[in-house]
């Protein structure tokens, strides 16, 4: 359940950072560890406003596709019940972790769609920038963990 919670977490964070990132705002510099990198480094591209409405229309789709609160709850009423049980059932387990590693893995190819599609909305200049940037980044965060 953990796992699972985490990734839509990461991919909600992820989804929520880029409103600041498309309105302009200061706030896009905010963000956990994961999730919201691409979308943090469109805030210096000097995107357009028809990238900004591209952008904002992906985002919408693919805030569109998360999992409503009421399943995420389910999903954890059905954990606690087979923790709570007098007898584990396995197979019962097996079913619903196997069930949320299926959701995870697509919110996970959803994820990867989204940032490819945003990617497709810049420039080839921009994209430079961002790659640039992402490079600076990677070699700050390998600085640090050494």
């Amino acid at each position: 359940m953990k796992v699972k919670s985490m990734m839509v977490m990461l991919f909600s964070a992820g989804l929520l950072l880029a409103q600041p990132v498309l309105a302009g705002g200061d706030e896009g510099q905010r963000g956990g560890p994961h999730g919201g990198q691409l979308l943090k480094g469109l805030k210096g591209l000097d995107l357009t406003d028809a990238q900004r409405a591209q952008i904002k229309t992906l985002m919408e789709n693919a805030r569109a596709t998360l999992p409503s609160p009421e399943a995420m709850q389910s999903s954890h009423q059905a954990m606690q019940a087979l923790i709570k049980a007098p007898q584990f059932d396995a197979v019962a387990a097996r079913q619903l972790l196997e069930g949320q590693q299926d959701k995870q893995l697509e919110a996970q190819l959803a994820r990867l769609k989204l940032q490819h599609d945003i990617r497709a909305v810049l420039t080839d200049e921009q994209k430079a920038k961002l790659d640039e940037r992402q490079a600076k980044m990677l070699e700050r965060r390998q600085q640090k963990d050494n």
